[in-house]
């Protein structure tokens, strides 16, 4: 995930007993990658321990540092943008020596609930009692520091060794911990589940609502847009020649020179675009309107304002 930004995390194709999560994150359009596991359907219970522990190294340059690190957890389960967030900076590794990272480790108490890049105000940090239920734990690589973007971030590919993600005790030994499921036991709950299944509980309106909110915020028709908008930008070209001009030779270059089948492919997106804006314009203005009443609601209780996304 992260707009037109892209990763994956797998096995090390080296053959080392870690992931390796890499990819290319761009700052136009997104300026963020992530990797998050499933929505458990079994929670984990990991109030027993005082934070995060996180063994990894990064190996694609010498610049952690230019990139903000966060690691998620996820105490509801539903498929809202508030998740608690901390930062750290993952030590340079060389991934030739063979040598395992020191790890780190990251207490509760670091963990702040954001929407979006945004802290929400007046929520205290995350503690052990609110750990009694982990509906998920990720990662995520961003330009977007506590202070906004940053000026000095670095773009393009990224490569970080995931050796080991878990939870430290400062305070118990380990005959005092009781016995907790580890994330791979807890997700092999959601074996045999649909992949929407997978990313949390929706309530009756968006179940209902779901088809036109796959096509309002479909990934491959928002990756296409930001791909003209970043062409606009460098180059100072109109809608017309990034859709017409520029997208196409990119996309007779891809299909080897068939001009014609790029032409179709166009065509087919164009198409698909326009129907898609008229159809989901009336879903959009029930989203502004929805915000606006909420931001009301909030004024009238005397609380402050959710931030907003960016």
């Amino acid at each position: 995930m992260g707009g037109i930004s892209s990763s994956t995390i797998a096995p090390d194709p080296a053959g080392r007993e870690c992931l390796v999560w890499a990819g290319k994150c761009r700052a136009e359009g997104g300026g963020f990658a992530g990797a998050r596991s499933v929505s458990l359907q079994t929670p984990l219970d990991l109030s027993s321990f005082d934070g995060l522990a996180l063994t990894c190294g990064f190996e694609s340059d010498a610049e952690p540092e230019r990139r903000t690190w966060k690691a998620t957890v996820r105490t509801q389960n539903d498929r809202g943008e508030m998740v608690y967030q901390a930062t750290f900076t993952p030590p340079v590794v060389d991934a030739a020596n063979g040598k395992t990272p020191r790890e780190t480790r990251i207490p509760w108490n670091a963990f702040r609930l954001v929407r979006g890049p945004t802290v929400v105000p007046d929520v205290p940090p995350l503690s052990a009692e609110r750990c009694g239920e982990v509906y998920g734990l990720g990662l995520i690589m961003s330009r977007f520091g506590a202070r906004g973007p940053m000026p000095e971030f670095r773009e393009g590919p990224f490569r970080l060794a995931v050796h080991a993600f878990g939870v430290y005790s400062a305070t118990k030994t380990f005959d005092q911990i009781p016995e907790t499921k580890t994330l791979l036991d807890a997700a092999s709950s959601n074996l045999g589940k649909r992949a929407s299944e997978n990313r949390g509980t929706r309530n009756v309106v968006t179940f209902l609502l779901s088809p036109l909110i796959k096509l309002a915020f479909d990934e491959k028709r928002r990756r296409r847009k930001r791909a003209r908008d970043l062409l606009k930008k460098r180059f100072g070209v109109g809608a017309f020649r990034a859709r017409f001009s520029f997208g196409q030779k990119l996309k007779t270059k891809r299909r080897g020179g068939d001009g014609l089948g790029a032409a179709a492919e166009g065509a087919r997106e164009l198409i698909g675009d326009i129907v898609a804006s008229g159809l989901t314009l009336p879903l959009r203005l029930v989203f502004i309107l929805l915000a606006k009443f909420a931001r009301l609601v909030r004024a009238v209780k005397g609380q402050k304002q959710l931030p907003k996304m960016r």
